[in-house]
């Protein structure tokens, strides 16, 4: 028998083809009396799973549905801010492409063209979020529909100065400002220093030398003296593979860090800014993307290297200042 009544409403009563012990039970949306419709949606169970789709979660709203396994902090955060409450309500059938340019209109709007547009990086990221969940439904295979859109570009801010940083300093809450300093004079990201070990710094030659969580790409920099009596100043862990900064977490600290911009002034700047601070520094020093990519811990001629870095205003002029100098002094 493929259907049966409970409590007054139709169930599927099948074997599971990938567990014969086991039955699959999912409701029918219909009462005792209505068994045409019970049997057109029994039809629909089955033929989910001819297709190799879970018929129970097909059947679930989507804020129902759990990524199976442990998320990592970025993944969990889009779920929670942006993927189960624009989609909460919508089961997986329900994900067309019209509910996907639904979504990326009510994030980012449309141009004055009246087309979709998005931060490429930022809504891939979101979208790749919502394609996990719907593989659970679908199985590996299931691939989320395109939906065309207008690159968006973000305004990248002048470089950070030392003093600009100082400043905001001032406004980071004492726990989390050795984290702070870390970032700023290793080029770190914010998940690569939380995840800092004593066994990660290299005493005798002075240096940092670990792995970025994102690419596996190994990450070499030296201590230098400021840094280093920073962090004279925490708690250091006995065992070698604890976490220096064990009670913090990356959304967290990055929270605190725009809030420290914020307050100081410096709008818009943030846990990035304090990256790029590095490779500009290096960049003014004449260093090649060669040198700037190595401290940064991209992949060797990655061309996003070239974003991380920008000149500082002031030191073209004094260079074009010098131009002009040597041109009267040579007429």
């Amino acid at each position: 028998m493929y259907m049966r009544l409970i409590n007054g409403r139709w169930y599927s009563q099948i074997r599971d083809p990938k567990n014969w012990k086991k039955m699959i039970q999912v409701s029918l949306d219909a009462y005792a009396n209505e068994t045409r419709k019970a049997s057109i949606n029994l039809g629909k169970v089955i033929a989910d799973i001819e297709n190799g789709i879970n018929p129970t979660s097909a059947r679930k709203n989507i804020k129902k549905i759990i990524l199976p396994g442990a998320q990592t902090e970025r993944v969990a955060k889009i779920l929670s801010k942006h993927i189960y409450p624009f989609f909460g309500n919508h089961k997986p059938r329900d994900i067309d492409e019209k509910a996907i340019a639904d979504y990326i209109e009510s994030r980012y709007g449309r141009n004055q063209g009246g087309e979709l547009q998005a931060f490429k990086n930022t809504v891939e990221k979101e979208l790749g979020a919502l394609h996990r969940l719907l593989k659970t439904v679908y199985g590996p295979t299931y691939i989320l529909p395109k939906v065309p859109y207008k690159k968006l570009n973000r305004e990248i801010l002048p470089p950070l100065t030392l003093d600009q940083i100082e400043i905001a300093a001032g406004f980071v809450l004492g726990k989390y400002k050795p984290l702070f300093w870390t970032m700023a004079y290793t080029a770190l990201d914010v998940g690569d220093a939380l995840n800092l070990t004593p066994g990660d710094f290299k005493i005798k030659d002075g240096w940092i030398v670990t792995r970025r969580g994102k690419s596996g790409i190994e990450i070499r920099v030296p201590v230098c003296d400021p840094l280093a009596d920073i962090l004279k100043t925490i708690p250091w862990p006995i065992a070698q593979g604890a976490r220096i900064f064990p009670d913090h977490t990356a959304n967290a600290a990055a929270i605190q860090i725009r809030r420290a911009f914020d307050r100081a002034g410096l709008p818009g700047y943030g846990s990035k800014y304090l990256r790029r601070f590095i490779a500009s520094i290096l960049l003014d020093l004449g260093c090649s993307m060669d040198y700037i990519g190595k401290a940064l811990a991209h992949a060797e001629g990655s061309k996003v290297t070239g974003k991380y870095t920008k000149v500082y205003s002031d030191k073209m002029e004094e260079l074009f200042g010098q131009i002009k100098k040597k041109g009267k002094s040579n007429g």
